[in-house]
């Protein structure tokens, strides 16, 4: 959260992510606005039912949002994740009146719906994500829920990979699973907040928690 355009911008370049720079006033609410034009670390993440992802504003993500996925997409592919599908990052509307306002509203937050590996159907989170399992992350010697899958795991241990990812690498400053609430039975949630730099205890909602 502490990268301006340039450093962010260059940060995607090193790591051979093709973007658009967006101008400002495509999407003022966001502070680094850009548009993917090609996958993350292999992995292409796309709107499965958007009729033109090229204009499709749920599509415009902050470039920091963007930053803190590559980690997650790299460990995604190593894994034979080569999609991942989403709601949105940027979201306008009636969200917009919301309190607390959501991170949506300014690019910074990514709800993610499915992962496909390969020519295998795309695994929905709501129908794989194995609710009332995950209580914490286990530490890297440890197994359990959570613990980092192998290539050719089954979803359900992808997912809770993720999550325990995301949150051991203090990668994101939340993640909301189908265990948080109704409102997330179908996606993970995971967003940047504004004017924090860095998350070194980050918010996941744990079964129980």
């Amino acid at each position: 959260m502490a990268m301006n355009a340039a450093r962010c911008h260059d940060y995607l370049r090193e790591r051979e992510v093709e973007f658009i720079a967006l101008k400002r006033d495509e999407a003022p609410e966001v502070a680094i606005p850009v548009r993917l034009r090609g996958p993350i670390a292999g992995v292409t993440f796309t709107i499965p039912w958007t009729s033109d992802l090229e204009r499709d504003a749920h599509a415009i993500w902050d470039c920091r949002l963007v930053a803190a996925v590559v980690p997650l997409a790299e460990w995604l592919h190593a894994r034979g994740v080569t999609e991942v599908q989403y709601f949105s990052a940027l979201r306008r509307g009636k969200i917009v009146q919301q309190k607390p306002r959501s991170q949506h509203n300014l690019g910074l937050a990514l709800d993610l719906y499915a992962v496909r590996r390969g020519s295998d159907p795309a695994a929905k989170v709501e129908e794989h994500y194995p609710r009332r399992t995950l209580r914490r992350c286990p530490g890297p010697r440890e197994a359990g829920p959570g613990a980092p899958p192998p290539a050719g795991a089954p979803a359900a241990d992808l997912l809770l990979g993720l999550v325990c990812l995301a949150s051991q690498g203090g990668l994101v400053h939340t993640l909301l699973t189908p265990d948080h609430d109704r409102a997330h039975a179908n996606h993970l949630h995971l967003d940047l907040k504004a004017g924090q730099d860095s998350p070194p205890d980050p918010f996941i909602s744990f079964h129980g928690s």
